[in-house]
């Protein structure tokens, strides 16, 4: 039993060791330009996919893990729009000629890339190429060339992240540039293919979290997206290029993919192993049966609402709900809550959809309840009714 208490011992203090070891170890962000709708890092595309239901309302949006072939053959689909953001766009012949008999017959094709599958520029009359700057710049800009569209100040971000343009455009009587880069290149054309449109853009970077969050680049990506139809009843999304098809989703697959999960199970494992290599033998005595200690969750909710109850103190609670949705607002919406005007009424129902009215209510109550030195039961209850209801109204 000795030689278990000190295997026990030094294992769990190598355990605790690397767990307060990764607790403290500063948040490293990975940097490659992923593009993924489910990527929270900064060249990921969770922000984008997400805001796609602000900016198509009502439209279905499918994502995919399978090929372009798989999702569109044998289907006569027209009203419909194919976005790809992409590192590296290389389809097979087949996904290539599947895009093209799905755009002549009517539908749109938005691809971003790095790298173009050459076939596929050819198709289109295009080559790309990078900009090698000899100058000392801090960052690259990209702006539109529609004056409808063309903002005052261009769009800028990162020193060579948006430096590929179009170096060659073959057929002008079907292509027009949209947009241009700090060097006055094309970097996105609209080229016209049977009855529908192909929108290429050679900055893909355009479309990740950091560049939406970074000064007022959203306009950009709601401005580029603006050129496929508002009209159409159905948005697919690719995931397949980038990500491979989808695996099974079993349980070694889950724990593989987390770093603080994956270093559990090997551990686990090891130690197993240590354990089963020094001892052949079960030694241990009979473990004595516990009782579980009892969910006190609810008594703990009975005691707390009932200290609120006998106090009757109407200020703390409606503080405590004034706090809560001011939170919710600035983790879900991405809005600052110091300022609750006009302009904050108006952002706050564009993304969530709450009639502003109802946004005013509540913000009438807040500042009423922060201004009468004891809020009555009348109040706190409007208050209570209309944060719930911003709570039911709001989009998910």
């Amino acid at each position: 039993m000795k030689g278990n208490k000190t295997f026990i011992f030094i294992f769990s203090v190598l355990l605790v060791l690397y767990v307060i070891a990764q607790l403290y170890e500063p948040k490293k962000f990975d940097w490659t330009p992923t593009l993924r709708n489910n990527d929270k890092n900064p060249f990921g595309a969770v922000i984008p996919y997400a805001e796609l239901k602000q900016l198509f309302p009502g439209v279905n949006i499918e994502s995919h893990r399978i090929p372009a072939y798989n999702v569109l053959h044998d289907k006569e689909e027209t009203g419909s729009a194919y976005i790809l953001l992409e590192p590296q766009f290389s389809p097979d012949k087949v996904d290539i000629e599947e895009l093209l008999e799905y755009v002549k017959r009517g539908n749109t094709v938005f691809v971003s890339a790095f790298d173009f599958d050459d076939k596929f520029l050819d198709t289109l009359g295009l080559k790309t190429k990078s900009f090698v700057s000899l100058l000392d710049t801090t960052s690259n800009t990209v702006n539109f060339v529609n004056p409808e569209l063309k903002s005052k100040k261009d769009y800028t971000f990162k020193r060579s992240t948006l430096d590929g343009y179009f170096d060659s455009i073959k057929k002008f009587d079907s292509s027009v540039v949209l947009g241009i880069n700090q060097n006055n290149k094309p970097n996105f054309v609209k080229v016209a293919y049977g009855e529908g449109t192909f929108l290429i853009h050679t900055a893909p970077l355009c479309f990740s979290n950091y560049f939406m969050l970074y000064e007022n680049n959203n306009e950009y990506v709601a401005k580029a997206l603006s050129y496929i139809s508002p009209s159409i009843t159905t948005l697919h999304w690719d995931e397949y290029y980038k990500s491979g098809r989808e695996g099974a989703d079993t349980p070694l697959r889950f724990f593989l993919s987390n770093t603080f999960l994956t270093w559990a199970l090997w551990l686990t494992i090891a130690a197993l192993v240590i354990y089963v290599f020094f001892e052949m033998k079960r030694r241990q005595r009979i473990i004595p049966v516990i009782e579980p200690l009892r969910n006190t969750t609810l008594d703990f909710v009975e005691t707390v609402s009932s200290v609120y109850y006998s106090q009757h103190d109407n200020n703390s609670i409606a503080r405590k709900k004034t706090q809560f949705w001011f939170d919710h607002i600035r983790q879900r919406y991405y809005l600052s809550t110091n300022n609750t005007d006009d302009v904050f009424v108006q952002q706050l129902q564009r993304k969530s959809g709450v009639p502003a009215e109802l946004i005013r209510t509540i913000i009438s109550n807040i500042q009423r309840a922060e201004t009468q030195p004891k809020v009555t039961d009348d109040l706190l209850l409007a208050l209570s009714s209309s944060i719930d209801e911003f709570y039911k109204l709001s989009k998910t």
